[in-house]
C-alpha cells in the first residue's frame, strides 16, 4: 500500500458573500503520481495551494508527511533578469570554483564549494536531462522562452529531496515534445506528484485521476480514456433525464389546466342551481366543500409530479451546464476573397537558424502553426499583426487583423468583464455586452469585477468574447494557445465553435487533440 505524503481534512475555503468554493474536504495522497481535473473555476488552483501550504485554508488542516515542493501556473511567465545559475542557487558556487581553478581562489571560496569539485559538469547534466541548453547556465532567465522556463522550475523541484510535487498546469507552455518529456519524467521521478491539469494529450498518461467539481471531490481510478467514457454516460444520461422532465411538465401542466377547466364548470354548474335555491341549505354547503376539496386534491396531486419533475430538470441541467458554457453566437466578418496575407521571404528575428518564409493564407483557411519552443510561433504572429519589424522580407496584408496572444494582454487586468469588453468593441448597449457574458458563463456581478479576479478559464473566456463576439469581427484572426487554460468540456466546445467560425484562423497550440477538434486543414510546421 502506498504511503500517505499529504493528509488534509475538513479543508474549506470561502469568498464572502459568495458560497463556499468547497466545503469539508478530506483528501489524503499517496506516493504516486495523481491528476487533478475538474470545470474552470472549481477551485482547483486553490486547493493545490493549500495542499502545499502557500494558501491557508479557511478551515481545516493539512499535514505533510514528505517534504512538499509547489509549481504554480503562472511560474514560467515570471521575467527576472536573473541568471539561470542564480535561479538555482549555484551562481555562487561557480563563481568560487572559477577562481579556485585559476589559482586565485579564497579559503571562503572553500567554503562556497563544499567540496563540489563536478559541480559544473553535473549541472550540465542535469541540464541536458530536463532538455534544456548544456550553456544556458550564465544566461538571464528573461531570454529563455516559457517552456525553457518551465524546465528549469522542474528541475530546481527536483533537486529537492524525497519531495511530493503539486504542479499547476505544467504543459501550458511546454511544445509537444516537451509534453512527451513531461510525461515520462513524471512516470519516472521517486515520490508523488499531484498534477493538475486539462492537458488531455497528458492526461491519457495517468492511472488514477482526481476529479473536483460542485465542491466536491471524487475518485477515478481506470485511467482518461475510461473517465470520458463514464462522463460521456453522465451526459448522456442528463440530456434524457432533461428532456424526459420537460415533457412530464409540459404534459402534467396541460393535464392540470384541463381537469382544473372541468372542475370550474362542474363548480359553475353547482352555483347555477344554487342560484335556483330550490335545494336546503345543508346540501348546498356540503357540495361547497366537496367541490373545493376536489380542487385542492387536483392541485396536491399535479404539484406533487411538477416538483419532482423540476427537481430532476434542475439536477440534469446542473450537470449540463458546463456543457452550453460557450454555445455563444460568433460575429462574422466581411468576406474579402482572394488572399488576406502574404509573407514573401520573410526572415523571423529573435529565432536562431530562420528560414526564409514564403506563404500565402486565403480567406476562409484555417491554419495551425506547429513547432518547438523557441521555433518563432509567437514572433510569427507578432510579426503578422504588425506589432515587430520581420528581420527581412515583406508581410502583405488585406482586411483587419486581431491577435489574441498566450498572456491575453488585449484585457486590463484593472478593468472588469464589461469595461473591457465595451473598450474594446464599442458600440453597443450595456445589456448587449452583458448578455453575451452571461453566455461565457459571466452573468451579473461577475461581470463587474476585475479580470485579475478571474481563473485562468474565464479570464480567457473574456478575452474569446471580446475577441470573437462583438459588434465587428476581423478577418483574420491569430490565437495563441487558446486551450492553455481551459478545462476539458471547454476545450472541446472551443473547438466546436472555432470550427463553425466562418473567418479566416492563424492558431499555435501544441495539444494534438485540440487541433484534430478545431479541423485545422493546414498546417505549417516552424
Amino acid at each position: 500500500m502506498a504511503k500517505a505524503c499529504i493528509s488534509a481534512t475538513g479543508l474549506s475555503v470561502a469568498f464572502e458573500p459568495n458560497p463556499p468554493v468547497f466545503h469539508s474536504l478530506d483528501l489524503h495522497l499517496p506516493d504516486e503520481t495523481v491528476a487533478l481535473i475538474g470545470p474552470n473555476g472549481a477551485g482547483k488552483t486553490l486547493l493545490g495551494e493549500c495542499l502545499a501550504g502557500v494558501r491557508l485554508p479557511h478551515a481545516g488542516q493539512v499535514q505533510h508527511h514528505v517534504p512538499v515542493a509547489n509549481l504554480s501556473q503562472h511560474a514560467a511567465e515570471h521575467l527576472t533578469p536573473d541568471t539561470v545559475a542564480a535561479f538555482l542557487g549555484v551562481e555562487s558556487a561557480l563563481a568560487a570554483l572559477d577562481r579556485l581553478l585559476s589559482g586565485a581562489g579564497q579559503v571562503d571560496d572553500l567554503s562556497l564549494l563544499n567540496e563540489r569539485w563536478t559541480l559544473k559538469e553535473d549541472l550540465i547534466e542535469e541540464l541536458i536531462r530536463f532538455d534544456l541548453p548544456a550553456d544556458c547556465l550564465l544566461v538571464p532567465m528573461s531570454s529563455l522562452s516559457g517552456g525553457q522556463r518551465t524546465r528549469l522550475h522542474l528541475l530546481r523541484l527536483s533537486r529537492i529531496r524525497d519531495a511530493f510535487l503539486i504542479l499547476d498546469e505544467p504543459s501550458n507552455h511546454l511544445d509537444q515534445a516537451g509534453r512527451r518529456w513531461l510525461s515520462k519524467w513524471l512516470s519516472q521521478r521517486p515520490g508523488g506528484a499531484l498534477v493538475i491539469t486539462h492537458d488531455q494529450t497528458l492526461l491519457q498518461s495517468f492511472g488514477r485521476l482526481l476529479e473536483l467539481r460542485d465542491g466536491a471531490l471524487q475518485w477515478h481510478g481506470q485511467g482518461f480514456a475510461a473517465y470520458l467514457q463514464t462522463r460521456e454516460q453522465l451526459l448522456e444520461k442528463a440530456r434524457h433525464d432533461q428532456q424526459h422532465a420537460r415533457q412530464t411538465i409540459k404534459k402534467e401542466q396541460q393535464q392540470q389546466q384541463t381537469e382544473k377547466e372541468r372542475h370550474e364548470q362542474r363548480v359553475q354548474k353547482g352555483r347555477a342551481k344554487a342560484s335556483k335555491k330550490d335545494l336546503p341549505k345543508i346540501l348546498l354547503d356540503a357540495r361547497k366543500e366537496r367541490s373545493e376539496a376536489t380542487g385542492g386534491r387536483i392541485a396536491q396531486k399535479h404539484q406533487s409530479v411538477l416538483r419532482e419533475e423540476q427537481r430532476r430538470k434542475a439536477g440534469a441541467e446542473s450537470v449540463l451546464g458546463r456543457e452550453i458554457t460557450l454555445g455563444f453566437p460568433l460575429t462574422e466578418p466581411e468576406p474579402i476573397s482572394g488572399h488576406l496575407l502574404q509573407l514573401d521571404k520573410v526572415i523571423l528575428p529573435w529565432v536562431s537558424n530562420p528560414l526564409p518564409l514564403d506563404i500565402q493564407i486565403r480567406s476562409g483557411e484555417r491554419w495551425w502553426l506547429s513547432g518547438n519552443n523557441g521555433s518563432g510561433k509567437s514572433t510569427l504572429l507578432n510579426a503578422i499583426s504588425g506589432d515587430i519589424e520581420p528581420r527581412a522580407g515583406q508581410i502583405h496584408r488585406r482586411g483587419s487583423v486581431l491577435k489574441l496572444d498566450q498572456h491575453l494582454s488585449l484585457l486590463d487586468d484593472e478593468e472588469s468583464a464589461l469595461e473591457n469588453f465595451r473598450r474594446l468593441n464599442p458600440g453597443w448597449t450595456e445589456w448587449a455586452y452583458r448578455d453575451r457574458l452571461a453566455l461565457v458563463r459571466l452573468p451579473g456581478n461577475q461581470a463587474l469585477h476585475p479580470v485579475a479576479q478571474l481563473s485562468g478559464g474565464e479570464r480567457l473566456k473574456v478575452a474569446l468574447a471580446c475577441t470573437l463576439m462583438g459588434p465587428t469581427a476581423a478577418q483574420l484572426v491569430l490565437l495563441d494557445e487558446p486551450d492553455n487554460h481551459l478545462d476539458l468540456e471547454s476545450q472541446t466546445l472551443l473547438a466546436h465553435v472555432l470550427k463553425s467560425y466562418q473567418g479566416t484562423l492563424l492558431v499555435v497550440t501544441h495539444g494534438e487533440v485540440f487541433a484534430e477538434q478545431l479541423g485545422l486543414d493546414k498546417i505549417l510546421n516552424l
